[in-house]
């Protein structure tokens, strides 16, 4: 049976359980919306996470797959 002091480091805590799962229905709208998935647009406005989070206050989030891309040259 494992020490006390080792059940108390392995336990998830609350705020640790919660940026897991927001990254986990971030990950689900970037499949849906064609987004690119990268962790590091967790909780940054700037990125496909402020789509997300607008899209979670009622707006219409932008649907990637169907964007025209434009010519490289």
């Amino acid at each position: 049976m494992a020490a006390k002091w080792l059940k108390k480091y392995l336990v998830m805590k609350s705020e640790v359980s919660t940026i897991f799962d927001d990254l986990d229905r971030y990950r689900e709208f970037c499949v849906q919306y064609g987004h690119p998935f990268d962790e590091r647009h967790l909780y940054n406005e700037k990125s496909p996470w402020g789509d997300f989070q607008r899209s979670l206050r009622g707006r219409e989030p932008r649907n990637m797959w169907y964007v025209k891309k434009e010519k490289q040259l």
